[in-house]
């Protein structure tokens, strides 16, 4: 795992732990053979010192446990909830590791995170992936990839 990849699972790992109260799990077989449905897709744009953007896709049951432990509810909050408190981890996550990544002396301006379907979960022409990262927990697994390079 480069450097980067690690800030990024570290810092994964973290907000999860920390905002979602979701503990890691070990990793299973390669994520390829795992049969989880992505449940929902989330793109944080950013500017500033580099243009780019986190994503984070969650797979299996991830949603519906995150965003009742992050809003202190024991029933599943709505669909839209749902993705609205995956949205905010993506947020807290970028915040977090752009400066580990990009440097602690830039300043980066973030966009409100977007629903996007599964085609953006690859890089686009003239982006370039600075870091990945798989984070496995109980409810399912998320993944995360770190873009720059190309013009928001």
């Amino acid at each position: 795992m480069t450097d980067a990849n690690q800030e990024l699972h570290q810092i994964a790992t973290t907000v999860f732990e920390e905002v979602g109260f979701l503990f890691p799990t070990a990793e299973p077989q390669p994520s390829e053979s795992r049969e989880d449905p992505l449940q929902a897709a989330i793109s944080v744009s950013f500017s500033g010192a580099a243009d780019g953007r986190l994503v984070l896709a969650a797979f299996g049951s991830l949603l519906p446990t995150l965003a009742s432990n992050m809003l202190g509810e024991d029933e599943p909050p709505s669909h839209k909830q749902q993705e609205d408190a995956l949205g905010e981890i993506a947020n807290i996550i970028c915040g977090n590791v752009l400066p580990k990544v990009l440097g602690k002396s830039n300043v980066f301006r973030l966009q409100a995170p977007q629903l996007i379907g599964a085609d953006g979960l690859s890089a686009r022409p003239g982006e370039e992936c600075l870091a990945k990262a798989e984070v496995y927990l109980e409810e399912g697994f998320a993944r995360l990839a770190l873009f720059a390079g190309a013009k928001q």
